[in-house]
């Protein structure tokens, strides 16, 4: 296990990381579209001008700005932090743990430890699927061994 995230109301662990992970990275482009949609509006606001709508109409859309800009900058913080825990081969509670031993013997370098989230097959790594190598090869999503360093024993007697 991960984590457990109240706003997808589960616990977040090997299985569904990439779920979570796509979860983030499609909630910050929508909120980002929507806040860039919204900005004409925002700048309206702030102009006096009687073509601009109801002063409730500015209003509303000035707080719906706000909230969507704050929600994609929160999303965007929570999304580059795990995309580095991604990078790492670390879940969010062994990123404390890593911390006290510089050497992770999970870690498999950038490229493998992403592929051990989203896969090997590129085509799937942007929708919320798995090939079915993957299903097969991927010991992360059976859930009984996880790779290590191959060099992990010669870099214990360091």
């Amino acid at each position: 296990m991960d984590h457990h995230c109240v706003w997808v109301v589960n616990c977040v662990g090997a299985l569904n990381y990439k779920y979570f992970l796509l979860f983030l990275f499609y909630s910050f482009l929508v909120t980002t579209l929507v806040t860039s949609s919204l900005l004409p509006l925002f700048i309206a606001f702030f102009t006096v001008d009687e073509k601009n709508g109801t002063p409730e109409i500015l209003v509303a859309t000035f707080v719906t700005f706000v909230l969507n800009l704050s929600f994609a900058l929160s999303i965007l913080g929570f999304l580059i932090m795990h995309i580095s825990l991604v990078f790492g081969n670390t879940t969010t509670i062994e990123a404390f743990q890593k911390k006290t031993n510089s050497k992770w013997h999970y870690d498999l370098g950038r490229r493998k430890n992403f592929e051990q989230v989203f896969g090997t097959d590129k085509r799937y790594w942007l929708i919320p699927a798995y090939s079915e190598e993957d299903l097969e090869c991927m010991p992360v999503l059976q859930g009984f061994e996880y790779p290590t360093r191959p060099d992990w024993d010669e870099l214990q007697q360091l």
